[in-house]
């Protein structure tokens, strides 16, 4: 992506008096980091920030948003005509479906929207927008707009960005880390952010509940492909019985990577409509990217997401034969 891009919306956050900052919906880290680094990046230059939310908000996330000045708004259809500021700054997606409900509003201000985004699939086509597929998380790119911007990075922006740059890294354990996120990591640590203080907040303080789910999930691995695909699932009922929120699934996909023979992992769970929510990921050289983006959805080659009809054990069988043709 031209570097002129990502100087143009700089340009226009310049320019602007109020930005409002949206990420999308079951936020990760890099999500919500992104969002209140952007959020506090923007405050300290004067602007008028608010920082919308689409629900439900991992539990374990929200110390990032109680360090923004102002709560965060939840955001609802009903409250899209009391949002009147200059920009729309949206962060870690370019997919309209990630964005529901706000999707609609979104397209209807698509001429002030600015859009920052690391992921290879998207579907946004607005005028300005910095896709940069080789940044490891959308925080490198939100601390490169810091930098054009002139913003000195506070310890609470530090904070943020690092939450989203071990998030999407894997603790720098991927293979999207590049020379440049080692870089970006050294000066967030030098502002003033802790890696142990992190580890703590976003790996040690899950509910009882999500060690249920997990019991569930682990339960009912089924291996395919001489074992290199791994496949669990999640009912509407295992979660309830575990009292559970759907947030709380976050993460399961990569119990079984740890099997040495496993090239991909499928993790599925229904959604209160009955859909089926898949995540997949994979090691080496699959392309779990190009499989979502057959069912409409997409992400990272060793990582992505889709939504498929139910029942579980069809939408199952539908990803991992794609898998198998991928895998030869």
């Amino acid at each position: 992506m031209p570097e002129n891009e990502l100087t143009a919306i700089a340009d226009a956050v310049q320019r602007a008096k109020s930005v409002a900052i949206f990420t999308h919906a079951r936020p990760d880290p890099d999500a919500i980091g992104s969002q209140v680094g952007a959020a506090l990046m923007l405050a300290a230059m004067g602007k008028q920030v608010s920082v919308m939310c689409l629900p439900p908000i991992p539990q374990p996330l929200q110390f990032l948003l109680n360090m923004l000045p102002q709560s965060c708004t939840e955001y609802t259809p009903e409250k899209a005509s009391g949002i009147s500021a200059d920009r729309i700054l949206v962060v870690d997606t370019s997919a309209r479906q990630q964005l529901e409900p706000a999707s609609a509003f979104l397209e209807s201000c698509a001429s002030k929207a600015l859009i920052l985004d690391h992921h290879i699939s998207g579907d946004l086509n607005h005028d300005l927008i910095y896709r940069d597929t080789s940044a490891a998380a959308c925080v490198e790119i939100v601390a490169h707009l810091g930098e054009l911007l002139g913003v000195a990075l506070s310890k609470p922006m530090a904070t943020a960005l690092l939450a989203g740059l071990v998030g999407d890294t894997g603790w720098f354990r991927f293979d999207s880390v590049t020379p440049r996120t080692h870089e970006i990591a050294a000066k967030l640590l030098a502002a003033g952010a802790s890696p142990s203080e992190l580890w703590g907040r976003l790996m040690q303080s899950e509910r009882k509940s999500k060690l249920v789910l997990l019991s569930h999930a682990v339960g009912r691995i089924n291996f395919y492909a001489q074992d290199r695909i791994a496949a669990m699932e999640l009912s509407n009922q295992d979660i309830a019985q575990a009292q559970a929120e759907t947030w709380e699934t976050e993460g399961l996909i990569d119990i079984p990577m740890m099997v040495g023979s496993v090239v991909c992992s499928v993790f599925l769970s229904e959604t209160p409509e009955g859909k089926i929510r898949a995540s997949l990921r994979s090691k080496h050289t699959v392309d779990v990217n190009e499989v979502c983006r057959k069912f409409g959805g997409g992400g990272h080659a060793r990582a992505a997401g889709c939504r498929l009809p139910g029942p579980l054990h069809s939408a199952r069988d539908t990803l991992v034969k794609a898998l198998e043709l991928q895998l030869g």
